[in-house]
């Protein structure tokens, strides 16, 4: 579905690129390309283009019967940012202290050689030029290895793990989190070991989000011919479930 471009964008001269559609989902099956992933200020440029920025569209039309011109807006989220939106969005996200302009444009090279972000346009007021940068994909399924250190592994799987048990009100006994802690990061490691095999079955340009679905499914039919996952899997269920 295209995207409404808002009225910032107003006159945009867009690029090659920018003149392609946006894929709906993309499968990173390189662990090159995932290892982008690993460096924190990356992620949050990556995911400050996820959410996009509030704007708005303006029409005019003109009545003749009334003699009157209706001016009408209607707010619209647009997802082809300028590093200055980028900064100040990257502030707004949750745990973080935000990017700099020279944070941006230091890691903006390394998103676009990835293929993960691609100059969309140029916006140009009297001498003032402005680009605008967008994601290939509205969404990215990681299926390799991204090189993250153990560290920051550890760092999200304990995040997931207090977000989980407030969400779904799950008591987890204060003296049996590490072990939830090493197990979930045990069973992540070895699942990396097929998410890129199963990722590279797909033969085409994935325009539906469904197959993220599906893909999931897959992830977890595949999982139940390890042993040693589903060991960690039972045990990960007990703390979790302990009356059930």
């Amino acid at each position: 579905m295209p995207q409404e471009l808002g009225d910032a964008l107003t006159g945009i001269q867009l690029t090659p690129e920018g003149k392609k559609p946006q894929k709906e989902l993309e499968f990173i099956t390189d662990e090159k390309r995932a290892a982008v992933f690993s460096e924190p200020a990356r992620r949050q440029m990556i995911a400050v283009l996820r959410n996009g920025i509030d704007d708005e569209i303006t029409t005019e039309e003109f009545n003749k019967e009334t003699n009157e011109r209706i001016i009408r807006k209607r707010n619209v989220k647009r997802y082809a940012m300028s590093v200055v939106e980028i900064v100040k969005a990257s502030a707004e996200l949750p745990k973080s202290e935000g990017l700099t302009k020279n944070q941006v444009y230091h890691h903006l090279p390394a998103l676009i050689e990835a293929g993960l972000v691609i100059k969309y346009g140029t916006v140009t007021t009297g001498k003032r030029t402005t680009d605008y940068y967008r994601r290939t994909a509205r969404g990215f399924v990681i299926a390799a290895s991204t090189g993250t250190n153990e560290k920051e592994i550890r760092k999200e799987i304990t995040e997931k793990c207090d977000r989980m048990s407030r969400v779904f009100h799950l008591d987890i006994p204060e003296g049996r989190k590490d072990e939830l802690i090493d197990l979930c990061m045990k069973a992540d490691m070895l699942s990396t070991s097929w998410t890129a095999k199963i990722g590279e079955r797909i033969m085409e340009d994935v325009a539906d989000p469904e197959i993220l679905e599906m893909y999931r499914w897959l992830m977890e039919i595949y999982a139940i011919g390890s042993p040693e996952y589903m060991d960690y899997a039972k045990k990960i269920r007990k703390i979790l479930f302990p009356n059930d």
